[in-house]
């Protein structure tokens, strides 16, 4: 019964039709994207999709390299002095897409850009501890602390602006200016993004001077263009259950790696019923993630535990975990003071994206809490509205991805008390002063690994008091037609590097 389910859900996936773009030549790269970049401002960006994306773009004085370690980037190098004292050399020879120079001058008005302005950042709350900027040089920058503040150094992967654009107020994309490889040539909204090549990138010019992304959520629709050669890749948006097939196209190759997206269901600890821990916990264990894994993500995923991976250097293993017992749900939920009734003890709804694969994670998780009494409601709605509903705490229940996580002080942005919207991602308002307190100590300690048991001691915390199901770590899949060489994809499904590829015979 159970594999039949599983098998029927897989049968519910809509079909949307195909639309055809003609590439322009061998130079060009057409790339399918699952939803629609939100907003591609190197300052404000917040979407995976727009990250990725503006990540190519626009870069920083530091980045994470593919092991999630902090390097020099846009900095020949830096140091840090009595953990308030940040100072970068920076590379010379460097220039804008506009041809200007880059210089410590651009990354102070890109700070100074985030820091005035009224619009939520992701990197303004971590720049705003930041006491005063010096230039003691065109190539050097100092920055002092107002006191030690480790996410200071994660804010600056921020991309750099030219000084003059920094200073100017709601730029529009086709001015938007930044060091990358590649420059934001046209943005039409919900269908296409493009980039054009920067001939004069100091890691050297593109070899494809054209990428097109081209926004497509249908799962059906994605892999049939792929197949049919009218898009040249697919990176972490090829459903699971195509795999098996591609790997038989002779012309598209696949690459499979361990990836660090985290899959989750998430609660509004707001709500009267979800806010009892025994309610949680319950749902928890009424949710079969090894059957959803092998019937609806056909083994392309693996058990999460917390949001980081097992190979982040913070990642602790030792946390609270709670296996399919659906038995245990039914006692928990009578216990909690719910009792069924008619068949059902309380209606919770749910909300998901209208992906398909995301429909299908949904449509078995509803099944499964049904099982134990709890009645859902299933709503999708297409991304940018089901995400402005989650951003703004508009849910009981959803599911949602963390893509590409690479710092622990994740967890401060998705669950310190403070962090409640616009100011962080603590959508469901959890709060534990435990908690903040671990994470404010971690955030002190910029130059020693100190912090790192104070994060696995965090993880185990919120392990134990649920604000969300860890569901699994989608493995990294890409598909890409044999004409694309050289392309390597960055873990969570980044797509730096693609300046090095090319494009080659078929």
């Amino acid at each position: 019964m159970r594999k039949a389910l599983f098998l029927l859900i897989l049968l519910a996936a809509v079909f949307l039709p195909s639309c055809h773009r003609q590439r322009s030549g061998e130079s060009s790269l057409v790339i399918g994207i699952e939803g629609t970049p939100a907003n591609l401002d190197p300052g404000y960006a917040t979407d995976a999709y727009s990250t990725q994306i503006a990540n190519l773009c626009f870069e920083g004085l530091v980045r994470f390299d593919r092991k999630g370690t902090l390097v020099p980037w846009l900095a020949a190098g830096f140091s840090v002095r009595h953990n308030d004292v940040l100072t970068f050399t920076l590379k010379k020879g460097i220039r804008f897409q506009n041809g200007s120079v880059f210089t410590s001058g651009d990354v102070a008005a890109t700070i100074g850009r985030v820091l005035d302005s009224p619009v939520y950042s992701p990197y303004k709350e971590a720049l705003s501890y930041i006491r005063r900027i010096e230039l003691p040089g065109p190539y050097r920058l100092v920055i002092r602390l107002k006191q030690p503040y480790a996410p200071v150094l994660t804010a600056l992967t921020i991309g750099i602006l030219p000084h003059g654009l920094a200073a100017e107020k709601n730029l529009p994309l086709d001015r938007l200016i930044g060091t990358g490889p590649y420059r934001i040539d046209r943005y039409d909204q919900a269908r296409t993004v493009e980039l054009r090549a920067f001939p004069g990138y100091w890691g050297g010019p593109p070899r494809i001077q054209r990428l097109v992304f081209r926004v497509i959520p249908n799962d059906l629709t994605r892999v049939l263009e792929l197949e049919k050669g009218s898009i040249d890749l697919l990176v972490n948006a090829v459903p699971p259950d195509a795999v098996g097939n591609l790997m038989h196209d002779k012309h598209v190759r696949i690459l499979q790696g361990q990836g660090n997206s985290y899959e989750y269901l998430g609660f509004n600890m707001r709500d009267p019923v979800l806010r009892i821990r025994a309610v949680r916990q319950a749902i928890a264990h009424a949710i079969d993630r090894r059957a959803i894994i092998r019937y609806v993500l056909f083994d392309e995923a693996e058990p999460a535990t917390g949001i980081l991976p097992p190979w982040n250097k913070a990642y602790d293993g030792d946390v609270k975990e709670y296996d399919y017992d659906p038995a245990e749900a039914d006692r928990l939920l009578d216990r909690a003071g719910f009792p069924r009734k008619n068949g059902y003890r309380f209606t919770l709804d749910f909300k998901t994206s209208n992906n398909p694969l995301s429909m299908r994670v949904a449509q078995a998780i509803a099944y499964e809490l049904g099982q134990v009494g709890i009645k859902v409601n299933l709503r999708s709605y297409e991304w940018a509205t089901f995400y402005n509903d989650i951003r703004h705490g508009n849910f009981q229940l959803y599911t949602l991805r963390w893509v590409g996580v690479m710092d622990p002080d994740i967890y401060y942005y998705a669950f310190d008390s403070h962090a409640v919207p616009p100011y962080g991602a603590n959508r469901g308002y959890y709060a534990n002063p435990g908690v903040d307190r671990l994470l404010e100590q971690a955030r002190s300690l910029l130059n020693n690994g100190g912090s790192l048991p104070l994060y696995r001691h965090v993880q185990r915390i919120v392990a134990r008091d649920l604000p969300y199901v860890s569901l699994w770590y989608m493995k990294d899949i890409t598909a890409m037609r044999d004409r694309v060489r050289g392309f390597r994809p960055y873990p969570g499904g980044g797509y730096q590097g693609i300046n090095k590829a090319y494009i080659g015979q078929e």
